[in-house]
C-alpha cells in the first residue's frame, strides 16, 4: 500500500470520527450501556404546562375535593390517572356565563364517551357553600361533577395560570389529558363542538 493511500485512509477515518463526535469533543457512546438521546418533543402552546406521564404533582391537582352531588372524595390527579380527559371550569353560582357554558358542556358530554371524559365545575367563590352548589347543580339539571375549591386550591390555580383564572365570567377552561398535559384554553365561551374537539384531540 503506498504512502498516499495510507494517508488518504487515515484522513477518512478522522472525518468519520469527527462526524460521530457531539459538540464538546466527547465521543458519542455506542453499544450496550449507551444512553439514547431523547427524541424531539413538541413545545406546549400558550398557557400549557406539561405534566408528568405517570401522575400530577401540582397542588391544585393533588388536593382532595368533594363532589357535592355524591359526597365522593377525589382529586383531579386521580381522575387523570384513571385515563380520563378532565375539563376544569372555575365557576360561581351567580355567574350567568358559567350556566351557559355548563349547558353546552352537558350537550357535549352527551356526544362523548363519559367513561373517558370528566367535566368538573369548580366553585372558586369562597363565600359559596357545598350545600348551595349542590342545590344549584340539581336545579339546573347538570349531572357532572361539582366541587368547591378551598382557598389553598384557588391560590395554587392563580399561581400557575394567573389571577384571571379565578374570574368566573371570563369562562376559564383548563383541559388535562390522560398523559398529564395541562392547557389553559383561551378565555371565553366554548361551544359544544369546541368542547368535543378538545376532548377528542386528547384521545377521548
Amino acid at each position: 500500500m503506498t504512502y498516499h493511500r495510507i494517508a488518504a485512509l487515515a484522513l477518512a477515518a478522522l472525518f468519520a470520527a469527527a462526524a460521530c463526535t457531539p459538540a464538546g469533543g466527547a465521543a458519542a457512546p455506542t453499544g450496550a450501556g449507551a444512553t439514547p438521546k431523547p427524541g424531539p418533543t413538541s413545545e406546549p402552546g400558550p398557557g400549557a404546562t406539561p405534566g408528568p406521564v405517570t401522575g400530577m404533582t401540582q397542588p391544585w391537582a393533588t388536593a382532595t375535593l368533594t363532589d357535592v352531588t355524591t359526597g365522593e372524595s377525589f382529586s383531579i390527579a386521580e381522575l387523570v390517572a384513571s385515563g380520563q380527559v378532565v375539563f376544569v371550569e372555575p365557576m360561581a353560582i351567580w355567574c350567568s356565563n358559567c350556566r351557559r357554558q355548563q349547558a353546552d358542556a352537558l350537550s357535549a358530554l352527551g356526544q362523548l364517551d363519559r367513561s373517558k371524559v370528566t367535566w368538573l365545575s369548580l366553585d372558586v367563590e369562597l363565600a359559596e357553600t357545598p350545600e348551595a352548589l349542590k342545590v344549584y347543580s340539581r336545579q339546573q339539571g347538570f349531572d357532572f361533577r361539582f366541587a368547591v375549591a378551598s382557598k389553598d386550591i384557588a391560590i395554587a390555580l392563580a399561581a400557575e395560570f394567573g389571577d384571571l383564572v379565578l374570574s368566573p365570567p371570563s369562562t376559564p377552561i383548563i383541559v388535562i389529558g390522560p398523559d398529564g398535559s395541562v392547557e389553559l384554553t383561551e378565555f371565553g365561551h366554548k361551544s359544544v363542538d369546541e368542547i368535543i374537539a378538545l376532548a377528542r384531540a386528547r384521545g377521548a
